[in-house]
């Protein structure tokens, strides 16, 4: 690799590349020419899974000789400046040599079809009829060589947090990798996930991807999702998360949200945070209007809303769908001119 600084030689980083990315592109040999395509993918144990027709051209191609090459970037994006020299690219990738077995036994293709469904966060989801199974093969790519790149400036963009927020107890951190584990074990909590349209998660997988909008979100220069994790300022204590949606400009609306550890409701720390993410709403992101959605039966959150100087402004029935069944919501917001004491 020419440029070595922009290596990534860290093994667990370049696991988590090929863990949480979505899509891998594979270059076959066709006579004197590349012939490439995208895959949705499954990795395990150094090998990634992908399921196919038995028969195409990738099939007879890769009979003919079954060494590839492979690309996965875990992200890409375009950061833009207003000066065109000055746009940049923030990715993080793999590129890498295999060679790929055809898969035709039933047991085998069961299991490559289980690694597929947990790669994108649903393991348990692995009812496959026997037909679907019997009319498609998997491809098995062993990895034989591998590389991992990124940005040179890839460290900054993911650790900048313009947008942190303190209050008088509290400290608003915006999320990174680092609050997985906090944020997955309270999500946990079935109090939590009484009025959660999410549930209680599977694995920590799928809390890293209910994450990455608003950690990704973090190297834009025009916001749509930020995210934070709460502490309590004097001891540094994990107590929940919260969060801001934004639209687009014309509208300057952000729609917020939070979730607190049952061991710390009652302490007035839901009010406290409300009413910091209200204010940054107006002073820091120059909103118009700060809305918020609540379940009916939510007592707790809507007089949190109403402390906080929000006014319930409708009710949406049976939107929110919790546990199987369909409840109302109750719509609050606050405009920017509405008074409120702080």
């Amino acid at each position: 690799m020419r440029k070595t600084k922009q290596e990534i030689t860290d093994h667990n980083v370049i696991e988590d590349i090929l863990r949480t990315s979505k899509i891998c592109r594979i270059a076959m040999t066709d006579a004197d020419c590349p012939y490439m395509l995208p895959f949705n993918y499954g990795y395990r144990d150094h090998c990634i899974y992908i399921h196919a027709a038995p028969e195409g051209k990738k099939i007879d191609l890769l009979k003919k000789n079954n060494k590839v090459c492979f690309e996965i970037e875990q992200k890409a994006d375009i950061v833009k400046n207003d000066h065109a020299c000055k746009w940049s690219t923030i990715y993080r990738s793999v590129v890498g040599h295999g060679e790929v077995e055809i898969i035709t036994d039933f047991n085998q293709k069961h299991r490559g079809l289980e690694i597929i469904m947990a790669h994108y966060g649903a393991p348990e989801n692995i009812e496959f009829e026997k037909k679907q199974i019997s009319a498609v093969v998997i491809l098995k790519l062993v990895i034989v060589e591998l590389t991992g790149k990124q940005s040179s400036h890839w460290n900054e963009s993911q650790i900048t947090n313009k947008f942190d927020i303190e209050s008088q107890r509290l400290i608003m951190k915006e999320l990174s990798w680092d609050d997985l584990k906090n944020i997955y074990r309270l999500r946990l909590h079935p109090e939590v996930d009484e009025y959660n349209t999410l549930g209680i998660p599977k694995n920590p997988d799928v809390t890293r991807e209910v994450m990455r909008t608003s950690i990704e979100d973090k190297v834009n220069e025009v916001r749509k999702s930020i995210a934070w994790a709460i502490f309590i300022k004097t001891s540094g204590k994990f107590i929940g998360e919260a969060g801001m949606n934004l639209s687009a400009n014309r509208f300057r609306l952000g729609e917020i949200y939070y979730n607190l550890m049952p061991s710390q409701w009652g302490n007035g720390y839901g009010t406290e945070t409300a009413k910091a993410l209200v204010k940054f709403g107006f002073e820091v992101m120059k909103l118009h209007k700060v809305e918020a959605g609540v379940a009916t039966e939510n007592i707790r959150s809507i007089k949190v809303l109403e402390k906080s100087g929000m006014i319930r402004e409708g009710l949406m029935r049976k939107i929110l769908p919790i546990r199987g069944e369909w409840k109302d919501n109750y719509h609050y917001a606050i405009v920017e001119d509405d008074p409120r004491d702080y």
